[in-house]
Formats: C-alpha cells, sequence, structure tokens
C-alpha cells in the first residue's frame, strides 16, 4: 500500500513545503487540499497533474500563491 502525503508550500517560501496530512485514500487528501484552499480565500482552485517525475504529483495552486500538492510517500 502507497501513502500519499499532502504538502504545502508557502508564496514566501516556496523551497520550504510542509507537511499538511498523509493518508492511504489520495481522494480523501483532495478533499483536505479543497478545504484548505477554500480557507484561503480560493473557492474555484482545480487539482491539475504537474509535469511527469519519479512519483506521481497531483498539484492546486491557490491565488493567494499558495501551492498544494499530494505525493507518493
Amino acid at each position: 500500500m502507497e501513502i500519499f502525503r499532502l504538502v504545502l508550500a508557502h508564496p514566501k517560501h516556496p523551497e520550504k513545503p510542509r507537511l499538511v496530512a498523509e493518508h492511504l485514500d489520495p481522494a480523501w487528501l483532495k478533499q483536505r487540499g479543497y478545504e484548505i484552499a477554500r480557507n484561503l480565500g480560493d473557492q474555484a482552485a482545480i487539482w491539475a497533474t504537474e509535469a511527469p517525475t519519479q512519483k506521481p504529483v497531483l498539484a492546486l495552486r491557490c491565488r493567494t500563491g499558495h501551492a498544494l500538492s499530494i505525493i507518493v510517500a
């Protein structure tokens, strides 16, 4: 079983993402990411796939400059 991680990058320090949650179900992390985006004031944020890397990544960019990502641990 894979563990997925939801990480948050602050616009002033994008190089230091902060772990927000870990879960076995990426759908649960996507919902949590939407809740965080709404709390940051972005009601229309949409998940998108990032450029291909070693691990699959979903990214959500907020209008505030914050970035949420779901990565495989």
